[in-house]
């Protein structure tokens, strides 16, 4: 049997294994979080939040400490090296995990980002704190990479779109989180470390994680891949005969896999021991459908990175309380997350459909803030518009993995995550813009998210298919699709 079908029937789709994993390692979506947005509180100047939080002192933010209050452009500049950080990272890191596998980059990523977080909340000077943002940036967006592929693969192809979503309201709980955290904790420093530590807690589990088993499968390490198989379906509770005590992991012995968990060898890998040429991004490009599929997702990517963490920014200027604006702009995303779950599994509209509806209504939203004429209106729809793109993300964040065969899946999603970066560094400009002039920002917003969902028709629907194992399995989409041939 292939992978999909002996995680369907045999080792379980989403089991209590899998289910403990998920809830330890998607931890780390809310704690990134913290650290994606901090600068919006400690990059500000006390007097703006004085008006609404007695709690803040004069040298609770980074441009007080180090006498940049004339100068703040430098925490536009902070915050866009902390996304070319980020781009870096996850370029490096797909390239990595691809090569030597999801567990191991996982956990040396991980590590390396908590001395990244310490070293940025204990940093002597502003030029050591970019430093430390650049450096956080480049762990964390890597790492957090490899942490969504990998939890996308220990499940179930059914659990996918689920899976998918609540890493994306993960994400906006974090944002609604950290607006809670600095109000009752101003103090720059402070705030650093408390969004710091909670990381201990996964970061424990995530070395005592098994190998992705769709990882080994695709690199023709099939009895690898068995094993870890037996090992999910062990501490998933499932009985399965003639299962052995031994371990599972290092075990050697092919009498240790009952044969309801073989997995068919594929063609290019029916040799265990037969050499695995690795993928990089130009691998995306040789064949004329992941090439045109990876052009159009690297656009629509940029596109929603620029708009979601523009519009995410510049949260606080569209009410008269920051901490209260941020915290909706969080918590907005959570309804519009369980609607896109919902229509990404309804055959009207699926992958693509959902995609290109979201960002439509986001550009229609951000053209109407242009016109909005006060502060009321200015708060709904510009919530409005973060709720739509954020539900954008998700739907792309589950439609990208399923448009790209297993050998490249990481590096495609890695390429896409880092025009999505690209997209973020130009945010912390573009806030600049909105704050100078709002109709030109949101306009920009607009047009570019109309861009993004037109072309987003121009790809093939994913509901109902396989997700692609090899690029020959690209030439043969009937067999890969049994609902949809296009």
């Amino acid at each position: 049997m292939d992978i999909d079908d002996c995680f369907s029937k045999v080792v379980g789709t989403f089991g209590k294994y899998q289910l403990l994993t998920y809830a330890i390692l998607s931890i780390y979506q809310i704690i990134l979080t913290f650290h994606s947005m901090l600068v919006i509180f400690i990059g500000l100047k006390p007097q703006n939040l004085k008006s609404v939080n007695s709690r803040v002192s004069d040298d609770c933010s980074i441009l007080t400490e180090w006498n940049l209050l004339d100068y703040q452009w430098a925490s536009d500049l902070i915050q866009s090296l902390y996304f070319c950080g980020s781009l870096i990272g996850v370029v490096s890191f797909g390239q990595l995990s691809d090569r030597y596998g999801r567990r191991p980059v996982l956990q040396i990523g991980f590590s390396l980002l908590l001395a990244a977080c310490f070293f940025t909340a204990f940093a002597p000077s502003w030029k050591y704190f970019a430093l430390g943002r650049f450096l956080t940036g480049f762990f964390q967006g890597g790492a957090a990479l490899v942490n969504y592929v990998y939890l996308q693969e220990i499940v179930g192809r059914s659990w996918w779109a689920i899976t998918g979503a609540v890493c994306n309201i993960q994400f906006s709980i974090g944002l609604a989180l950290l607006a809670i955290f600095a109000y009752f904790i101003p103090s720059w420093r402070y705030l650093a470390i408390s969004v710091t530590l909670p990381q201990l807690i996964p970061l424990f589990y995530a070395w005592t994680i098994p190998e992705s088993p769709r990882w080994l499968y695709s690199k023709g390490r099939v009895k690898e891949a068995e094993l870890t198989l037996l090992y999910i379906a062990k501490r998933n509770g499932v009985k399965i005969p003639h299962e052995t005590t031994t371990n599972l992991i290092s075990s050697d012995d092919d009498s240790s896999i009952p044969a309801r968990i073989k997995l068919a060898s594929k063609t290019a890998t029916s040799n265990d021991k037969s050499p695995v040429v690795n993928k990089s991004a130009i691998d995306l490009f040789r064949h004329p459908v992941t090439a045109q599929r990876t052009v159009i997702m690297l656009c629509i990517w940029f596109v929603n990175g620029l708009v979601y963490f523009a519009m995410s920014l510049a949260a606080g200027d569209i009410g008269s309380n920051i901490y209260v604006s941020v915290a909706l702009s969080g918590l907005i995303e959570i309804p519009s997350t369980f609607v896109c779950t919902a229509l990404l599994e309804k055959r009207g509209f699926g992958r693509k459909g959902t995609t290109a509806v979201f960002m439509i209504v986001t550009s229609v939203a951000c053209f109407s803030v242009v016109q909005a004429s006060n502060t009321l209106s200015t708060l709904v729809l510009g919530l409005t518009g973060k709720m739509m793109i954020a539900a954008s993300i998700n739907a792309i964040s589950v439609y990208t993995p399923e448009l790209f065969p297993t050998s490249v899946r990481n590096v495609a999603l890695g390429s896409c995550s880092m025009a999505a970066r690209v997209g973020g560094i130009l945010a912390s400009m573009l806030k600049s813009v909105v704050d100078v002039n709002r109709a030109l920002g949101y306009s920009l917003f607009g047009i570019s998210s109309l861009a993004g969902g037109l072309l987003s028709l121009q790809l093939v629907e994913t509901l109902g298919s396989k997700p692609p194992d090899s690029f020959e399995d690209l030439d043969h989409p009937d067999e890969q699709s049994p609902e949809f041939s296009k």
